[in-house]
């Protein structure tokens, strides 16, 4: 190589402090100056190793380069102000003296090439707009900076539309779906993103890189970029395909606009090809090429891609908000949906004996029975399908889940009763009481359990049984409680717990849906028709609720003044207020002493001027000797 002849191909014929320049680090060995046009009309031969020094734009590198290559010429690039995409595609340094030395320094190297409808590709072939994610080198920008370039560019990301496309690779593997943009380089190691994404690579493998941004949503698309730019993903977002491999087919459903090395193209297909080990090359300081380097391996990472009827859901008008799941993609989910939405044996088996452990519980006042109930009980099942029935308007679905739901009603409210009536007991339990006395409260534990439930039945790898025991909490003590109160005649206990029942079943079908709709089982419009009636039905349960919320706010804000009250011959401790008329308060009064009527007298007005109300005492005297 020492001995080699060296040839500065330029495009500019004004260049001699160039040439000095070359001339001086080439250590007193010939230099010959060569015009672009010379090569590219056939007048200038070369010969092997000879070794071509190239000072050309990156539209004329990639016309020089591959005629290089088929002479076998040894190549060095040096930083021109117009060939930005060489100097990032060979690791250049951005310096001409720096860039220099490595030319007469740096190893000569077997690399590969790559091109695109037989044009070569210098860095990156670009179908749309990668957000803001283009191959730059490496220097990551600072944490502000990201957010400024994101805020500026998310006007320009919402309205992104996604286009359809078929890739095919060397080995056969094929997919069609429906993405935003395609980043394709050869070699991760100049380019941050790609870097982030896929890990190393090299020029010399045998293989290129294709990225594909293929957001369902908006709502996904705004997140996964929030998240890039506190830290770099470790992983492929759940919107990006990674496609490894030495020749790869795009086919567009129609004529699309595309890119390679920045300069403007169409076209309805397009083909890529690595050409390996075609290039003898002197590299820049900033490019990893392995001596060995690794096994040519076809990678196929589309399992985030949309396909099958997702794909005519997204292409041609702008990403929606929110997700929209396909069919084909949650079909085992619905089919296990519409299974659990039939009234089997083994579902009334499990109610019966569910509900009649609750009530023995209640009787018992035992919260660990409670929860083996909780536990055993499968009202889940159908409750979640009646919630995906309803926000897809599957008719069938919310038919048959609704007839299950029912049975299972009936049957716990006959269990729950004749448990009763066989027991001899009639004690309203601590257990029961906080049954019969719903408030908004409620409503948000069912809320949160209707999401929690809805989220771990789309996620096959989340038990199913985390979301049973969320539910379950919510919906077999308070039947039981209501087949008690049956038993027993008790019409306020019977309304107040059938009503807590009523807002849990309401709340929980409600969050379900809404969940179910925010994953993307269904588009908002069709989502919007079905959230209708038990949106509704939540509204109007709300009401008592908040009624009795309120209640419980005033009686407790009543406690705590009473609380306050100092009284020299006694204390007033446990209190608690019945909204009645007049107020009942219920309180111990700790004395020495037995009060007698004027000391007792004092208490009741002391009470009211504090509560301004016309209150009633129930005490129980405790002596404190």
């Amino acid at each position: 190589m020492s001995n080699a002849n060296i040839f500065l191909i330029v495009e500019d014929e004004n260049l001699e402090e160039l040439e000095e320049l070359v001339s001086r680090h080439a250590s007193n060995r010939d230099v010959f100056l060569i015009n672009l046009v010379d090569i590219l009309r056939g007048e200038t031969k070369f010969s092997e190793n000879h070794h071509c020094i190239l000072y050309l734009s990156d539209d004329a590198n990639s016309q020089v380069i591959p005629l290089l290559a088929e002479y076998k010429c040894v190549i060095s690039i040096l930083p021109h102000p117009k060939s930005p995409q060489s100097i990032i595609g060979f690791g250049i340094h951005f310096d001409l003296e720096e860039a220099l030395v490595d030319v007469f320094q740096q190893e000569t190297y077997q690399v590969d090439m790559m091109k695109c409808n037989d044009e070569m590709v210098l860095n990156t072939i670009e179908v749309g707009d990668f957000v803001g994610l283009k191959p730059v080198r490496v220097t990551r920008p600072s944490f502000f900076q990201r957010i400024k370039s994101f805020g500026q560019r998310w006007n320009e990301i919402r309205h992104q539309i996604p286009f359809k496309l078929t890739l095919t690779t060397q080995k056969g593997k094929s997919v069609t779906t429906a993405v935003t943009a395609i980043s394709v380089v050869q070699h991760s190691s100049n380019t941050r993103f790609v870097q982030h994404l896929i890990g190393e690579s090299n020029i010399n493998d045998g293989m290129f890189h294709s990225v594909f941004l293929a957001p369902r949503s908006l709502r996904q698309l705004f997140w996964g970029l929030l998240k890039s730019i506190v830290e770099p993903p470790k992983r492929l977002p759940e919107f990006i395909g990674h496609v490894r491999t030495a020749m790869l087919d795009f086919t567009f459903a129609k004529e699309i606009e595309y890119q390679i090395d920045g300069r403007e193209r169409k076209g309805e297909s397009l083909k890529l090809i690595t050409l390996a080990n075609h290039l003898q090359l002197i590299p820049g300081r900033y490019l990893k090429v392995e001596r060995k380097p690794g096994n040519g391996k076809e990678i196929f990472r589309t399992q985030n891609l949309p396909t099958l009827d997702a794909v005519p859901e997204l292409i041609s008008k702008t990403l929606p908000w929110n997700i929209h799941a396909a069919t084909e993609e949650f079909r085992d989910i619905y089919q296990a949906l519409r299974e659990n939405a039939v009234a089997s044996a083994t579902f009334l088996t499990l109610m019966a004996l569910s509900t009649m452990l609750a009530t023995l519980g209640l009787f018992a006042n035992s919260a660990p029975v409670l929860i083996g109930a909780m536990i055993l009980a499968p009202l889940m099942a159908p409750l979640i399908s009646l919630a995906m029935g309803t926000v897809r308007q599957d008719q069938v679905l919310m038919t048959q889940a609704g007839k299950t739901l029912l049975a299972g009603l009936l049957l716990a409210l006959f269990c729950g009763a004749l448990l009763s009536l066989m027991i001899p007991l009639k004690i309203l339990t601590t257990e029961m009481s906080a049954r019969v006395s719903p408030n908004l409260l409620d409503l948000g534990v069912a809320i949160i359990s209707g999401v929690a439930a809805a989220y771990a039945n789309s996620r096959s790898e989340i038990a199913k049984s985390l979301a049973g025991v969320a539910v379950a909490v919510a919906l077999v003590p308070p039947l039981a409680t209501t087949g008690v109160a049956i038993a027993w005649l008790d019409w306020d206990m019977i309304s107040g717990s059938f009503l807590l029942f009523l807002t849990n079943l309401a709340g929980i079908v409600l969050a379900a849906a809404v969940t179910f709709s925010w994953l993307g089982f269904s588009p908002f419009q069709r989502a919007q028709k079905g959230l209708v009636i038990p949106a509704i039905i939540t509204m109007l349960v709300s009401i008592p609720l908040a009624v009795s919320f309120v209640r419980m706010m005033n009686n407790d804000s009543w406690s705590n003044q009473i609380q306050l009250i100092h009284l020299d011959f006694a204390d007033i401790k446990n209190v608690s207020v019945v909204q009645h008329d007049p107020l009942i308060v219920r309180f111990e009064l700790v004395v020495t002493d037995y009060p007698n009527a004027e000391q007792l007298a004092e208490i009741k007005s002391v009470l009211q001027k504090q509560l301004q109300k016309e209150i009633e005492m129930e005490m129980t005297i405790v002596i404190k000797r």
